[in-house]
């Protein structure tokens, strides 16, 4: 009988040793979870979307009974970095790029100029090949915009403009469709194509990387799920425009 109590003590012992050790491990590792947030110096705490859709014709013969276009799916996206704690040369920004992306190959990837934010025309020359690096030009300045050309990327020091890009989704190279027929471009025309929103993928990813004055660099990948619909509206009725909150640390 007394060998059954001291074991059960030893047991009970064992237990209560086990469970000390576990909520002092899941505390330590809560402190190191604290001390990687505390070193974090920037912030990505929302991203707007725009999204729509646009069309450009394959032919220039208007005498044909029908219209041959490319179809896109495009989203315009405004990525606001905000600074962590007081200015020191820890959040002070040197150096801004993104590379690493991840896309599928009916997707491309595009600079935007912000104040071509909303625009469904595409600039060619600012597509954004797979295998680069685009690398912004980092200003100690305030937003001025009767004195920048934003038609380079261009990030301020302050983080007073977000990073925009454009992301397209290429969704039939030759639709065809009768020319006495009204082709309004916007997002209207995925049900032309009797496309589901369900078979759209609007995911990617990339790196951001960010060099501060103090030789410190930071490198993040931002995985991006573009809503393209909520419980009131979609692209499907036209335009779709969200403004999504974040907390994404760097």
């Amino acid at each position: 009988m007394k060998k059954k109590i001291l074991c059960f003590f030893i047991f009970l012992i064992f237990i209560v040793s086990i469970i000390i050790i576990f909520f002092i491990l899941k505390k330590q590792n809560v402190i190191n979870v604290s001390k990687k947030e505390s070193n974090s110096n920037f912030e990505i705490n929302k991203i707007k979307y725009y999204s729509s859709c646009n069309a450009l014709t394959n032919t220039t013969n208007y005498q044909n009974p029908e219209w041959n276009v490319k179809v896109y799916q495009y989203t315009d996206m405004a990525i606001y970095l905000e600074r962590l704690g007081d200015a020191s040369i820890k959040n002070y920004i040197t150096n801004l790029s993104i590379s690493n992306f991840k896309l599928l190959d009916n997707q491309e990837l595009y600079y935007l100029d912000p104040t071509m934010f909303g625009n469904s025309n595409i600039n060619s020359d600012d597509i954004i090949s797979n295998d680069k690096e685009l690398n912004y030009n980092v200003i100690n300045s305030s937003n001025n915009d009767n004195e920048q050309n934003y038609n380079i990327p261009i990030f301020f020091q302050d983080c007073s403009i977000p990073i925009t890009l454009r992301f397209v989704n290429n969704l039939s190279d030759n639709y065809k469709i009768s020319s006495e027929d009204t082709l309004i471009y916007n997002g209207s025309l995925i049900k032309k194509l009797g496309m589901d929103l369900k078979n759209i993928n609007t995911k990617f990813s990339f790196d951001l990387k960010i060099t501060t004055k103090d030789g410190d660099e930071k490198t993040k990948q931002i995985d991006i799920n573009i809503p393209i619909e909520n419980d009131k509206r979609s692209i499907l009725d036209g335009d779709f425009e969200i403004e999504v909150k974040e907390n994404i640390k760097i």
